[in-house]
């Protein structure tokens, strides 16, 4: 099996469509899904496949998703759609200052889908929430990192990315949502050292 390769966001119109946390959720698990309908991917997600259909035609529009025919199920035609690549990657390193503002709409789409996921599986319960098998962990924390420390952490995030985006849909869909950013705005000027939360 060859490996896979991400598909690099660059483009404005795409941007702008994954600003969209529905079309994230759904792009999302369409790259592991392969080739289905919009009735599968609306059991996957919980929601009505008419619901979808507005989206999909948005990420196909942008060449995000692609139209992979039709087939015939209990005497009716469905169309059939797949992600345009095995995955996806933002590049948002290589975006124009211009592109800033949908870059930062996408991932306030991230952690709105985030906090979601968060609230429904705590008020739904029956989810582990101590040991190695939890379902459910947040956590925020700060501190002051050298270069070769800033590296560790994204050589760890590239591992946790890869272990969660399992491409075979069995087991349990669960949602990883990371963000790691400088905070120049807190320089220590006081002396004193950040608090660390973390939730359990």
């Amino acid at each position: 099996m060859s490996p896979r390769r991400a598909s690099t966001i660059t483009r404005l119109d795409q941007m702008k469509a994954l600003s969209s946390p529905a079309r994230q959720e759904l792009l999302d698990v369409l790259t592991g899904m392969g080739t289905v309908s919009l009735t599968e991917i609306g059991v996957v997600l919980g929601r009505p496949a008419d619901g979808l259909y507005y989206h999909i035609r948005i990420l196909e529009r942008v060449g995000l998703v692609k139209s992979a025919g039709t087939r015939t199920r209990e005497g009716r035609a469905e169309a059939l759609f797949r992600a345009a690549a095995p995955e996806f990657a933002l590049r948002y390193a290589a975006s124009p200052p211009s592109h800033a503002r949908t870059v930062t709409a996408i991932v306030t789409a991230m952690l709105r889908l985030g906090i979601r996921d968060f609230r429904r599986a705590l008020a739904r319960g029956g989810i582990r929430l101590e040991g190695a098998d939890r379902d459910l962990w947040a956590l925020r924390t700060s501190g002051w990192l050298l270069p070769a420390q800033v590296r560790n952490v994204n050589r760890q995030i590239r591992t946790l990315s890869k272990a969660a985006t399992q491409k075979q849909p069995k087991g349990r869909l669960y949602a990883v949502t990371v963000l790691l950013t400088p905070l120049d705005h807190r320089s220590n000027k006081t002396g004193r050292r950040p608090r660390k939360a973390a939730g359990r």
